[in-house]
């Protein structure tokens, strides 16, 4: 302690043991099949409003936005997106010229999809004098974006390029196209760059983009799995979640898409004459195009198809090892509806030796606002309500709880009803099943992983360990090139138990004193001189998870003149 020898206040800098804190588990992320969004992009979504902004509504070709509704709608707060498409996915552009018939600029949607085909741009207040242009993009009939006074100087302050890409302190930047400069380089920015309506083949100055596709025939497995380890350009589909590490679940429900036939639309409503007497300004906006069945059909994926990608989701859990794979049973198999023994066939085609997935059977029905073929409810993969439950139960209890026997919400019934002795087939085999019980609603009714080996039969346990090894992993990096001595190897024991003795606090972990619970070692026995020249500092670490009291038995005998009732 220094020794003080002036009367007054003076401060002292302790070193403080690192802390080791939890981590969320509760974040899950969906790759699939959507309307428009970022094509092999995560994007962090916080509810199902902002899905809908970025990715639109439901689609008749795919699964990804009842799971993702599905999701919040258990309970789930925060999920990352990966939208994939095929090779042939374009985005709806639209190139304006001047009068010489040279291109200006090009419109280009945001994103790939025929989306980008219903976006009408209105060209207006082409000024010559200062060189400047207005732009107005209409989306779906009502909702507009205006960019005004654009200029064709580059070192302007509304230069128009910068401004619908980028936008200004007190505009933000176009939530729908982007443009592009097409004026060459050494040419002088004069007013005959300026956009031209007639040339540009826009009537009453307004003219839809065209060209966009969503690129569904084209979808080939790989879109969906990518590389593990491609380059980042590279990466599509599961693979791009490689850099998300917040990610804790993952699902793919697009992989059981399905060619769907949808009717016809009704002819389009012919247009009311044009009041002569009425202004151009107060006259109705362009009608929108028809809306049309998709002109592409995704392709049906084989069972050996669907089956390699739900291992290929199980082999980016092991490698990532921070998450868990939630596996869809398929629908049909062969043409038919899967039965018990077909699940159980699709089952020993899994194996995760350490338990990083579970299968999850039958499929849901929900309330279909498409009503495709007149049916008012869908039959859907239930992954994404899943998640929702795993979600819900970290949040409220912690990640050591079993994410079962759990009422499922924005469910109406399940494809296929599950009696006690058929779920007593699968539930060993590891199949979790989704039971609708009389009077309780529909549940998760198991909580086992796809894995053999009874230390990892169960869910929670698997994802409880990850979330121990990753937080511990994450906050001891410290410890990196720091002096390998007794104070280091004690600050790592302190710090590692304390996390341990808070979770056991929680009744993550079992044992009625914190040493039966778990235990912290670094000591010469596990750093030997050997390890220690080696630049290597070695903790060893055990713990004893609890696992769910998946089988509940009350003993009821007689004692004399009362019952005894014994919980086993």
């Amino acid at each position: 302690m220094p020794e003080y020898l002036t009367p007054g206040v003076y401060f002292e800098f302790r070193d403080q043991v690192p802390v080791v804190r939890g981590l969320r588990t509760d974040i899950a992320a969906f790759v699939g099949l959507a309307e428009s969004g970022p094509l092999h992009e995560p994007l962090r979504v916080e509810s199902w409003r902002q899905f809908q902004a970025e990715f639109r509504q439901f689609v008749p070709y795919g699964y990804l936005a009842y799971a993702v509704k599905g999701f919040f709608e258990n309970g789930g707060r925060t999920c990352y997106v990966v939208r994939v498409a095929g090779g042939e996915a374009v985005a709806a552009s639209l190139p304006l010229k001047n009068k010489a018939n040279q291109e200006v600029l090009e419109t280009r949607a945001r994103n790939e999809g025929r989306w980008g085909d219903r976006l009408l741009l209105t060209l207006t207040q082409v000024r010559a004098g200062d060189m400047t242009f207005s732009l107005k993009i209409t989306q779906a009939g009502a909702e507009f974006e205006l960019f005004q006074k654009l200029s064709l100087d580059p070192e302007a302050d509304r230069y128009f390029q910068r401004v619908i890409n980028e936008g200004t302190d007190s505009l933000p930047p176009s939530r729908w196209i982007r443009v592009t400069d097409k004026i060459p380089a050494r040419q002088e920015r004069t007013a005959v760059w300026l956009p031209d309506a007639e040339k540009s083949g826009l009537e009453n100055g307004s003219r839809f983009l065209t060209g966009g596709q969503d690129g569904l025939a084209s979808l080939q497995r790989t879109d969906f799995t990518g590389e593990f380890g491609a380059q980042p350009s590279e990466k599509k589909g599961l693979s791009a979640l490689e850099r998300v590490d917040a990610v804790a679940i993952v699902c793919m429900p697009d992989i059981h898409i399905q060619p769907v036939t949808t009717p016809p639309p009704p002819p389009p409503v012919p247009e009311p004459p044009r009041d002569p007497c009425c202004p151009r300004s107060l006259e109705p906006p362009a009608a929108l195009p028809a809306s049309q069945p998709p002109s592409e059909q995704p392709p049906a994926f084989s069972e050996q198809d669907v089956a390699t990608m739900q291992q290929s989701m199980i082999e980016h859990c092991e490698q990532m090892k921070d998450r868990v794979a939630i596996l869809d049973a398929p629908q049909r198999r062969g043409g038919r509806p899967l039965t018990i023994s077909g699940v159980e066939a699709w089952r020993k085609g899994f194996e995760s030796a350490r338990g990083f997935g579970g299968l999850y059977y039958p499929w849901l029905k929900v309330v279909d606002p498409l009503h495709l073929q007149n049916n008012p409810v869908r039959a859907i993969p239930p992954c994404g309500h899943v998640a929702g439950v795993y979600a819900r139960t970290d949040l409220t209890i912690g990640v050591h709880k079993a994410p079962a026997n759990v009422v499922m919400s924005w469910a109406e019934d399940v494809t296929v009803n599950i009696n006690d002795a058929e779920q007593g087939v699968l539930n060993p085999e590891g199949i979790n099943c989704l039971r609708a019980f009389p009077g309780r609603g529909l549940r998760v009714y198991g909580a086992r992983t796809v894995s053999s080996d009874p230390d990892w039969r169960y869910v929670n346990v698997r994802r409880l360990l990850l979330m121990i090894e990753e937080a511990v992993d994450e906050a001891t990096q410290w410890a990196v090139f720091e002096p390998h001595d007794f104070n280091l190897r004690q600050m790592l024991v302190l710090s590692i138990s304390s996390f341990l003795e808070t979770l056991w606090r929680q009744g993550a972990l079992v044992g009625t004193t914190p040493e039966e619970a778990f235990y912290v070692k670094c000591d010469d026995t596990t750093n030997p001189l050997a390890s220690v020249d080696a630049g290597r500092i070695i903790t060893e670490v055990g713990v004893a998870p609890t696992k769910p009291a998946e089988f509940v038995v009350f003993r009821i005998g007689r004692t004399r003149e009362e019952l005894e009732l014994i919980e086993a």
